[in-house]
């Protein structure tokens, strides 16, 4: 007798309310860095939109100083490291945000790697 799972995902108005309430950024990236969603708590912290963001690769926030401790960072988050850390971002007009990010894979029923969701709180407000 077989059994039959199946993902019970939030629904929309439920994704908003998590969305429009979030007093931190919300950015999640697939396995490549690329955004695939972003809250407007995220962008703001950033000076940009969400759809600027949406056309974006995560490694585009940072300075290029910092792109090799973070992807560093990135490789351990894919091999499942759950520890909150800091990290400067850079800001659309160049200037520098210290953050505090907790992070996490995510992973499809198949074990294949779907990407990260990160909450991102801004340290210098």
């Amino acid at each position: 007798m077989s059994k039959e799972f199946r993902l019970h995902l939030p629904q929309e108005q439920d994704v908003r309310r998590i969305e429009i309430t979030a007093r931190d950024g919300i950015w999640i990236i697939d396995p490549d860095g690329r955004t695939v969603f972003v809250n407007e708590r995220m962008a703001e912290i950033l000076g940009t939109t969400v759809k600027a963001m949406q056309q974006h690769s995560s490694f585009d926030y940072l300075f290029p100083e910092d792109q090799e401790a973070a992807r560093q960072k990135f490789e351990a988050k894919k091999d499942g490291d759950d520890q909150a850390f800091e990290f400067r971002l850079r800001r659309l007009d160049g200037s520098a945000v210290r953050t505090r990010i907790w992070s996490r894979p995510m992973y499809a029923f198949t074990g294949e790697l779907h990407g990260i969701v990160g909450v991102f709180t801004e340290l210098d407000s």
